[in-house]
Parts: structure tokens; sequence; C-alpha cells
């Protein structure tokens, strides 16, 4: 039997096509198309999409080795040729716009603080080329990455996402923040100060979505008239944030058990859902603030609301936010998930919420695979909505993905590392000024006790030349006597 000769149809598409269809794909699986035929050989070229991750170039063979420096010197090498590629592939758009340059590196251990780190050298690379999105993520990076202030004064951005995970905290200093395009602000691990806030929203009118992930912000207020979306994940902070922002609609924050304070709403006249993540885990402190409460009356006119409970104590942070029975008038659909423990361990506060909430629809749950009986807690959980009579249970297939939970407790433990340090530099700031007010005080004691010794000896002095004039009166008066005599 004859074979039907096959037509390659895809290769007769013109190059706008196939750059379109290579834009969806990785560079690496992009430049890989060349492969296929003489006119797929320079397509991905033209593709105006640069997309690197380490992972795709990271040596399968290198989970093998178990000798540390055998290990060392291969990473070394992989990390040596991933900066190449990257060098190529720039190098070999010059002249052409880059529409999205997309760079995730995580594991980055090699020192790159005698040369530069090339991150930098390649987001000033990219921002030549008037790209719309920029998406940089480095953790962790054992020497410093200093982004370019070019980077807030690009006008042709739309979206931007900056984590870098430096080996020491970056205070983000901004001298000026020009973006009137940019619509999506991401911003990982930098220490964010008030006025940098409020450079960020006044120079990106367009921002409609604006997450701090592992942040230390050191400013009380978010306040703005655009937003529509805020997630504020796994950040610390010193200071009570108080967020008024009529126009958002969407909201997702995380209460963690080591901040001493937390987040007040107000004037959120179009929030219609919200996220609260509530973190601990067992080396976290179980004194929780009253603060907390405080975000769930915020929520009171939400229409849906989840609910995330990680570390087994985190049962007890929601006990404390709900102490002041919040009602939920508006509230239609309520998700619930837990991590650590069993949520059936949970049932009282849930119970809590549902009879708090009138217009109830829904309540869907996650629990984790390792749920000891299934049985048991399908029917408390029926137990719970069954007085309600409009709210349907239902179990979700997923919960929220923030990565793995040994990431998300390392993030936990960094970011408590990072508040106990942050206040042991207010105790020890507090203290100098204690001791800069005592001395002070001493000062001016001592002005005043020297101040009182010139008065004493002035004293002292006159009524020393007064006595010397009595003494040289009566002696005048005895020489004259003695001149009658």
């Amino acid at each position: 039997m004859r074979m039907r000769r096959c037509t390659d149809r895809i290769s007769e598409l013109d190059n706008s096509v196939l750059t379109q269809i290579l834009s969806y794909q990785t560079t690496k699986e992009a430049a890989r198309s060349q492969a296929l035929s003489k006119r797929w050989k320079n397509v991905w070229v033209s593709v105006p999409v640069l997309d690197f991750d380490f992972a795709d170039y990271w040596s399968e063979d290198m989970l093998d080795i178990h000798e540390h420096a055998t290990f060392i010197d291969s990473s070394y090498e992989c990390h040596e040729n991933f900066v190449r590629i990257v060098d190529d592939a720039l190098a070999s758009r010059q002249g052409q716009q880059v529409d999205r340059f997309r760079l995730v590196w995580k594991y980055q251990v090699k020192n790159f603080d005698h040369l530069g780190h090339p991150v930098r050298r390649w987001i000033l690379l990219i921002l030549e080329k008037r790209p719309r999105v920029l998406s940089i993520y480095v953790q962790p990076s054992v020497c410093q990455v200093n982004v370019p202030d070019q980077a807030f004064t690009c006008p042709s951005l739309e979206e931007l996402k900056l984590h870098v995970d430096n080996r020491y905290p970056e205070v983000l200093r901004l001298a000026a923040v020009n973006l009137p395009n940019l619509k999506v602000l991401n911003l990982g691990y930098y220490t964010i100060e008030a006025d940098c806030m409020n450079k960020l929203l006044l120079g990106c009118p367009k921002l409609a979505e604006l997450e701090l992930f592992a942040c230390a912000l050191n400013f009380s207020e978010i306040s703005c008239c655009n937003l529509k979306s805020l997630i504020i994940f796994g950040c610390c902070h010193s200071a009570e944030i108080r967020v008024s922002i009529p126009s958002l609609q969407y909201l997702q924050v995380s209460v963690t058990s080591y901040q001493p304070v937390g987040f007040v709403l107000e004037n959120m006249t179009s929030l219609t859902k919200a996220c609260v993540f509530f973190l601990t885990a067992e080396y976290m402190d179980k004194e929780f603030s009253h603060t907390d409460s405080k975000i769930m009356n915020g929520l009171s006119e939400v229409t849906n609301l989840d609910i995330v409970l990680h570390g087994k104590d985190a049962k007890d942070m929601l006990k404390h936010a709900l102490k002041n029975f919040p009602s939920f008038e508006n509230l239609k659909a309520l998700h619930f998930e837990s991590f650590g423990f069993a949520l059936s361990d949970c049932i009282r506060q849930l119970d809590r919420l549902v009879r708090h909430s009138p217009l109830l629809e829904d309540l869907t749950f996650y629990r984790c695979k390792d749920e000891s009986d299934e049985d048991e807690l399908l029917e408390e959980l029926t137990a719970v909505v069954t007085d309600h009579g409009n709210c349907r249970l239902s179990e979700s297939t997923q919960g929220h993905t923030y990565g793995s939970l040994k990431e998300l407790d390392d993030l936990l433990l960094k970011g408590m590392k990072r508040a106990e340090k942050k206040r042991m530099q207010e105790i020890s700031s507090e203290e100098e000024e204690e001791e800069e007010e005592d001395v002070e005080e001493g000062e001016a004691e001592w002005d005043d006790g020297e101040e009182e010794a010139e008065d004493d000896e002035g004293e002292a002095g006159w009524e020393e030349e007064e006595e010397g004039d009595e003494n040289a009166t009566d002696l005048e008066e005895e020489e004259d006597d003695f001149g009658d005599v």
C-alpha cells in the first residue's frame, strides 16, 4: 500500500503567525524549533518574547552529585552557561523590540560582585527595547542585584515584577517614578519606606494591581483612588497599616502571629472579594494582636470571602479575629481551608461564620489529604449548614497555591527574623534617644550649675568689691582725721 505524503502546512504560514505561536513557549523551547527544518532556522530570533528559567538549564546530573565541592563546581558551570545563553539571546535581538522579558533564577549561588551582577546589565539592555512586560525573579542571590532606576521611568511598561531576594535586604530608594502606562506592579523582598510608597502611587496613574511580597513595610497608610486589586503577603511591618481605597475590588492579606500590629480597612465601598491568610508555625509566638480582629470587621461588606489557615495555632488566630462577632451581611460564598492540622478542629469557628452570614449560599472547603476521619468531618460540616437553609456544602479539589509548604515555612521564618531585627533596632533607637535625652538633661543641669556657680562667684566678687570699697573709705576717713590732728 502506498503511503500518502504529508504536507507541512504549518511551515507555510507567515513569519508573523509562526512568531506568534513561538511567543507562547519559553525561549529554550522556541530555540529548539530551528531543528525542524531550514524554514524554522531563524524564526525564533524574531520572537518578541524572551522567557528564561534557570531550572530549564539545570543539569539533571546535578541531582546525583553528593560531594559538596563537585556540586559547587558543577553549579558554577551551570550558572556561567546560563549567563552566556541569555547574553547570546539578547545579542541576537540587536535593533529589535522586545515585548516581554521574563527571568526566573532560583538558587543563584555564583558570586558576581567583582564583575557586577548580569541581571542588572540585562535589565538595562531590555529597557532600551521598550518592553511592555518586565518580570524578574531572583531568589536567593548571594551577591547584590541592584535594579537600575530606569526600571521605574520606562514609559512603555505595563507590567513590572521585581522579586530580588538579595543577601542583604535592599531599601527601595527611588529618585523618581514615571510609569504612565503601568497597570500591574509586583515587588518582593524590598524594604519600602513611606516616601517610596507615595512616589509609586503618584507615579503610576493607571495602576490597577499592586502586590507586595515578603517586604518590610515602613509606612502606615495606603491610600489611592484607582487600585482594583491589592495583595500583601508575607510582609512585616511595625506600624498599623490603614488601607483606604474606595475603588478596590479584591484584597488579599496575610496575618502572622509574629506581627504586633495588623490592618485597618476604611472606605472600601467597592470591595467584593477578599482572602485572608492566618499564618503561624511551631517556632512562633502564640500571642496575637487585637488588630487581627479589625481586618475581619473591615470585610463585613464583601460577597466572597476565602480564609486560609496555616499552622496548628492558626485556628486560635481566627478565633481571636472573630471575638467581636463581626457580621457579614452581604456574604454569599465562603471558602475555607487549613494546612498543618485537621479541618475538624475549626468547626466552631466555621459555625460562627455561617451564623453571622444571613445571605450565605455556598460553603466550600479544602482539606489536606491526611485528614484523619473524613466521615466525621462531613457530618460536622453538614450539621453546620443544616441550620442555614439556603447554604450549599461542597468540597474543593484545589486550594490556594503559594508554593510548597516548606517554602512558606521558610518565608515565615525569614519574616519573623526580619520583624525581630526591626524590633531590636527600634528598641536600640529608643534607648539611644533616651540616652541622648539623659545627656541633654545632664548638660542642661551642668549649664544651670555653672550659671549658679558663676552667679555665686559674681555675688562673692561683688561683696568683696563692696567690702574693699568700704575699707578704702574707712582708710580715707582715718587719713583725713590724722591730717586734722
